[in-house]
């Protein structure tokens, strides 16, 4: 085979009957910064450009040795080291590279734990010649999501909330804060996964009627609670009962940036952090009113390879994901009519006696169209507006999560969108009761967004009546004013 042209970066000496060959390989940004948790690429290429295809690629560690790659490409075949597995392979150095063809060997490596940080040897031979070079990975810490909280009636005048949050590196403070007094928390709980993200878990019992924030570092979560109103449905501890939520996500991204490169909290007020719209409280619209505005949404037959849809039931093709198990963009998809005005209410079958409840869903309105492969995260802030489900818990898709416990949820779901005046409305259709109702200040079209998740038995079924159809569409700041039902006991 022909000499490996290129200038080497890093030299190295072995026992071995092949003689090195100078200027081969190149390598370029090292080194390497990665967040844990996420993919890093290692560029290493031939130079000039020649195919590697013919040739051993192996990359290894100094810990680990020449003898045990971390990825080893030898004859047309790939392998890797056991603590690597399903997360190495070989990458692209840019966009426009053609890979093994070019000459780029790359090393793709995701999921980065913090032992994954080294000085990575790239190595290439033929029958003939051999050279190598270094590539050092430094893996940083990871910020995590805006926190989740729940909440959970205990007694008429009690109430339990609950705060997490998840994907942190290194061990995150959280800290409970009230407006008047310091708060001392029942419980204060961090668990680190196997990658070395650390999550963190909190609970505390405050009066029924209260204000708090939840901090987990510099994201914050504020809560503004209301007693539960006397004759609630059920009544008492195993009633369920209406209650009112505010929450503002106080976490400005450039602020989170300035506190982590200056090494001090950015103090800015809530508001000039996030607009309140609409102006003033927006007193959720009564299912009966609701109900008045019933319009026939469809699905939008687009294709989606891991969606089944058969008159206006959904459901997903009970394969093995490739994006695994979790409720992504994989399986949802938009509806028709589009919505730029006016007010709309639809109904959505979530489950009978015969199939159960479904666990996993998501319904709502998005601006945007959907793409099986989209990495957007669902949230309010891209365009999502919906109600989820798991097997523990309803969440708004908020930028700082709510979950709205307890479950089971709805048989039936209805959703009321009243464009012009901002609202978003959730009820539970058998109990004629109010779930949940955010407000928004929309600006473009809307369409009827679903999600019937993956692995239950039950379709999603989208209902139609004998009604006349209205028009309806919006997009982007949100103002998070939940009513919501929960459990007490």
């Amino acid at each position: 085979m022909g000499a490996l042209m290129l200038m080497v970066l890093a030299v190295c000496v072995f026992c071995c009957r092949a003689a090195p060959v100078s200027n081969s390989l190149q390598v370029g940004g090292s080194p390497v910064s990665v967040q844990l948790g996420h993919t890093a690429t290692l560029p290493c290429w031939l130079s000039p450009p020649q195919s590697a295809e013919q040739l051993e690629v192996r990359w290894f560690l100094p810990g680990g040795g020449f003898d045990s790659p971390v990825l080893l490409y030898q004859r047309a075949h790939l392998e890797h080291g056991s603590q690597y597995a399903g997360r190495v392979s070989l990458g692209l150095k840019d966009a426009t590279s053609s890979g093994l063809r070019e000459g780029d060997v790359s090393l793709k490596l995701a999921n980065a734990t913090l032992q994954d940080a080294g000085d990575y040897s790239c190595y290439v031979s033929s029958d003939k010649e051999y050279d190598r070079a270094t590539v050092s990975l430094v893996v940083t810490e990871s910020p995590g999501p805006p926190p989740l909280l729940s909440a959970v009636w205990i007694t008429g005048v009690q109430v339990n909330l609950s705060c997490e949050s998840e994907g942190w590196y290194p061990r995150p403070s959280l800290r409970w804060a009230d407006p008047l007094k310091p708060l001392t928390p029942q419980s204060l709980q961090y668990s680190t996964a196997p990658s070395g993200l650390v999550s963190v878990h909190s609970w505390i019992l405050l009066p029924a009627s209260t204000r708090v924030s939840c901090w987990v570092e510099e994201q914050e979560v504020r809560l503004k609670l209301q007693e539960p109103p006397q004759g609630s449905e059920g009544g008492g501890a195993a009633g369920w009962a209406a209650f009112g939520l505010l929450l503002s996500a106080v976490l400005l991204a450039a602020a989170f940036l300035l506190y982590r490169k200056r090494g001090k909290k950015a103090k800015l007020p809530v508001e000039e952090n996030q607009k309140l719209l609409p102006k003033g409280k927006i007193e959720p619209t009564q299912i009966s009113t609701a109900r008045q505005s019933y319009v026939n949404v469809k699905p939008e037959h687009n294709g989606n390879e891991y969606l089944t849809i058969v008159q206006n039931k959904i459901r997903d093709q009970q394969i093995n994901f490739p994006d695994g198990d979790q409720v992504t963009f994989l399986t949802a998809i938009t509806g028709t009519p589009s919505l730029s005005s006016g007010r709309h209410y639809w109904e959505v079958s979530l489950g009978n006696s015969t199939t159960g409840l479904k666990k996993f869903w998501w319904v709502g309105v998005t601006t945007a169209s959907i793409r099986a492969d989209s990495h957007l995260t669902p949230s309010s802030s891209n365009g999502f507006w919906f109600l989820s489900s798991s097997p523990t818990s309803l969440q708004l898709s908020t930028e700082s999560s709510v979950a709205l416990l307890p479950l089971p949820g709805p048989q039936t779901l209805g959703v009321f969108l009243d464009f012009d005046r901002g609202e978003l409305s959730f009820y539970n259709v058998e109990k004629e009761s109010l779930i949940c109702s955010l407000t928004a200040a929309f600006t473009v079209p809307l369409f009827p967004l679903f999600n019937p998740g993956k692995g239950d038995r039950a379709p999603m079924e989208l209902l139609q009546r004998k009604v006349e159809a209205e028009q309806g569409g919006g997009n982007t700041e949100s103002k998070a004013v939940c009513e919501t039902e929960a459990g007490s006991g």
